[in-house]
C-alpha cells in the first residue's frame, strides 16, 4: 500500500501528464477523377488525416530514444488496381514531402525526425490522428476506370506517457491495433491530339489550287479506348449541301476535308466520323503511350467562281468521342 501511495503522490504533482494512443477507423483517401495521361506523366498527391492511430494527452517532453510509434503496412496489391488488372504505383509518406517514404512490410517509426512532435499528436487535450501521404509514380499507363487498393496498417507504439519530479518517467503506454484504408483513384479517357494547319497556297484562279494529299492526324488516345474522331463543318459552312468555307472579309472560298486518300467528306456526327479502328496506323482501341494516324486530304471546289483576292481562312474543330 505504501508504494502504491507514492506513485499516486508523484502523478499528481504539478508538470505530470498522461498521454494515451489507440488505433481507430481511417479515413479513406481520394485521388479523385484524373486523365489518363495526368496519371501517367505527372505525379499525383492525395492524403488523408487519419491514417488509424489517435492520440491525445499533453506531453511535456520531446520523445526519446527508448519511445516509438512503428507503422507497417501491407497489401496483397502492389498499387492501385483496375477493371483490366492495369496497376498505377505510389509510395507513401509519413509528412507532406518526399523526405520519408514508407516501405511496404517494414516497420516506420514515426517517433524518429520529428514527426510525432510537429505534428503535436501527443501535446493536445483534445484527440489527434495521424495523417498519412501519397503520391503516385510517374509512367502508369493504364486504361480509363475505377482503381483501387486497401491497405493493412499494423500500429505498435510504446513511449512514456506520464512525467513525475524532474520529468522523470512514471508511466508508459504500450499498445498495437490493426486498421485498414482504402485508396480510390479514377481515370478518365483523354488524348493527345496532334492536328496541323492546312495550307492550300495561293493560285491566281480557282483552277489552279492543287489538293492538299497527305496529310495526318495522330491521336494518342486512353489505353484500351474506343473512340470516333469528328471534324466539324467550320465556321461559314453552306447550310445546304454542307460545304465547308474559308472567308475573307465578304467572300467566300468553299473547300472540304475527305477521309484518308478518298472523297468521302470527314464530318462530325454519325457515319461522317472516323473511328479508331478506321486509323491508318495502329487500328483499334487506344494505346495510351502511342498513336494512331488518320490521314485525309483536303480540296478546293472547282465548281465556284473565283473571289477577289485576298487571305480566306476558316477554323475546324477537331473532337473525340469514347
Amino acid at each position: 500500500m505504501i508504494r502504491c501511495f507514492f506513485l499516486l503522490l508523484a502523478l499528481c504533482l504539478p508538470g505530470s501528464a498522461w498521454a494515451l494512443c489507440s488505433v481507430v477507423s481511417t479515413t479513406p483517401v481520394a485521388f479523385g477523377s484524373l486523365s489518363s495521361i495526368a496519371v501517367r506523366t505527372t505525379a499525383q498527391s492525395s492524403s488523408s488525416l487519419n491514417a488509424g492511430l489517435s492520440c491525445t494527452g499533453s506531453l511535456l517532453s520531446l520523445l526519446s530514444a527508448n519511445d516509438h510509434f512503428y507503422a507497417t503496412v501491407t497489401s496483397s496489391q502492389s498499387g492501385l488496381r483496375g477493371p483490366t488488372g492495369d496497376i498505377i504505383n505510389y509510395t507513401l509518406y509519413a509528412n507532406n514531402s518526399t523526405s520519408y517514404p514508407l516501405t511496404r512490410g517494414v516497420a516506420f517509426d514515426f517517433a524518429r525526425n520529428g514527426i510525432l512532435d510537429a505534428l503535436g499528436l501527443l501535446g493536445s487535450v483534445v484527440p489527434k490522428t495521424a495523417p498519412i501521404f501519397l503520391r503516385t509514380t510517374i509512367g502508369s499507363n493504364v486504361a480509363a476506370g475505377i482503381y483501387s487498393e486497401t491497405l493493412s496498417i499494423a500500429w505498435s507504439w510504446n513511449y512514456c506517457s506520464g512525467l513525475g519530479i524532474g520529468n522523470i518517467c512514471v508511466g508508459r503506454d504500450i499498445g498495437s491495433g490493426n486498421t485498414t484504408l482504402t485508396v480510390n483513384l479514377t481515370v478518365a479517357n483523354d488524348c493527345t491530339i496532334t492536328a496541323p494547319n492546312i495550307n492550300f497556297g495561293s493560285a491566281p484562279v480557282i483552277s489552279a489550287f492543287a489538293p492538299v494529299t497527305g496529310q495526318t492526324i495522330n491521336l494518342a488516345c486512353t489505353k484500351g479506348s474506343a473512340y470516333t474522331v469528328g471534324l466539324s463543318d467550320g465556321q461559314q459552312a453552306v447550310s445546304v449541301g454542307g460545304r465547308r468555307r474559308m472567308i475573307s472579309g465578304g467572300n467566300y472560298l468553299a473547300y472540304d476535308i475527305f477521309k484518308s486518300a478518298g472523297t468521302t467528306r470527314w464530318g462530325s456526327v454519325g457515319a461522317a466520323r472516323r473511328a479508331s479502328t478506321d486509323a491508318e496506323v495502329n487500328p483499334g482501341n487506344g494505346l495510351g503511350t502511342g498513336s494512331q494516324v488518320f490521314n485525309y486530304n483536303a480540296k478546293i471546289y472547282s465548281d465556284q467562281n473565283t473571289p477577289p483576292a485576298g487571305t480566306y481562312q476558316d477554323s475546324v474543330v477537331l473532337d473525340v468521342g469514347f
